[in-house]
């Protein structure tokens, strides 16, 4: 049946930023989408993942992968960085602005006659099938061969590199369906499509793991594993701004001082900021504290008074930015 809008309604709206509409509407995930439209409803309150977590029945690991995302569309900026313009509804979005983006395979699964006539039209379907059930030690339903079809039809992984990410997931305990989809998607987005690439994968992920375990150690913590989100910095901190456990801890006790709960991307500004000054061991952040006291002393010996948060006498820290994701 046809629909005209309810002009009734209009009397209760909220703005949704028309650059989404135009640039990402077709790459944006359900969860992203659904954060986004919170965040404008609730444009006056402070962006909390556990509280839109709540309202849009996402975990908060999702919430904080799209806010993310969202940040990556010029929407959302760090409470340190000045606002920037948005660039022209009418211009092409630039490809390297925008990450790939997949959707989630529960949107779109195959039927089984899809399915089955995939598995005629290539027998090596159908022998992946078997395969990773052997692995898995576990019969594969409806459900399990419509996602491992869609990673490969529809996120673009490869057969062979299907069986190095389930054979990942099963090595850290995670051979549920669910966790295989999510890892499928992140792959996908970051084109990992050779064998070569998910052997890289692989290695960093097994890097940030042990790292996790050795930092949860420290900090007592007690998940045995980092939230995809948690992840992704983790990777930035050892990989790209190449960085230890030991510093990662220090910048975890120096969140402390300011928040009282964990929060990664208060850690990464500080990391963003010790890398930008040089700093890259405890004895440079000791000494880089040392320096600020000795500057600072002089003021409050003649008594002078100043309201500065020490946090952001250090600088700005730039966000982080997810290569191929």
């Amino acid at each position: 049946m046809p629909y005209i809008f309810n002009s009734a309604v209009l009397g209760s709206m909220f703005a949704v930023p028309s650059q989404v509409v135009d640039n990402y509407i077709k790459l944006a995930s359900a969860s992203q989408l659904k954060t986004l439209l919170w965040i404008c409803r609730h444009m006056s309150d402070s962006i909390d993942p556990s509280a839109i977590s709540a309202a849009i029945g996402y975990s908060q690991a999702d919430v904080e992968d799209a806010l993310t995302v969202i940040a990556g569309w010029g929407i959302l900026i760090s409470d340190d960085q000045p606002a920037v313009p948005a660039p022209a509804e009418k211009a092409a979005p630039q490809e390297t602005e925008a990450p790939k983006q997949l959707g989630e395979i529960s949107a779109s699964k195959p039927t089984g006659e899809q399915i089955s006539a995939r598995c005629k039209e290539n027998p090596e379907i159908l022998n992946m099938f078997s395969d990773i059930e052997k692995m898995l030690g576990k019969t594969l339903g409806y459900d399990s061969r419509s996602i491992l079809l869609m990673m490969h039809d529809h996120y673009g992984l490869p057969i062979e590199v299907i069986y190095m990410l389930v054979d990942y997931c099963k090595s850290v305990g995670k051979s549920g369906f669910s966790y295989i989809s999510k890892v499928g998607k992140s792959w996908g987005e970051m084109e990992i499509d050779t064998i070569e690439k998910a052997d890289e994968q692989i290695k960093i992920l097994n890097s940030c793991n042990k790292l996790w375990s050795d930092f949860a150690e420290m900090a007592g913590i007690q998940n045995p594993r980092p939230s995809s989100s948690q992840s992704a910095y983790l990777r930035t901190w050892s990989v790209e701004l190449k960085f230890n456990v030991e510093m990662i801890y220090l910048a975890y006790e120096e969140m402390l001082n300011h928040t009282s709960r964990i929060s990664f991307p208060y850690m990464n500004k500080i990391l963003m900021n010790w890398k930008s000054k040089g700093i890259k061991t405890p004895d440079d952040v000791e000494r880089e504290k040392e320096d600020y006291r000795r500057k600072k002393a002089p003021a409050e010996e003649t008594g002078a008074s100043y309201d500065i948060n020490e946090f952001n006498h250090r600088g700005e820290a730039l966000p982080v930015y997810r290569k191929g994701s």
